[in-house]
């Protein structure tokens, strides 16, 4: 990813509450376009999104 689509990534990772620093998403998907980082990201989320509310759930 090139400096601006790191920001939009920063920029849309925090509309869900999910925080992230210039050089950790450079660090974690520096590699991948923004499509997939934005995909992998979101589909982590949910993962532990149900996670959590299978455990708050019992």
């Amino acid at each position: 990813m090139d400096k601006r689509d790191v920001e939009e990534f920063i920029e849309e990772m925090e509309e869900i509450g999910d925080v992230w620093q210039e050089e950790d998403v450079e660090r974690v998907y520096g590699e991948y376009t923004l499509a997939e980082a934005l995909a992998d990201r979101k589909a982590s989320i949910g993962f532990f999104g149900d996670i959590i509310s299978k455990v708050l759930n019992r």
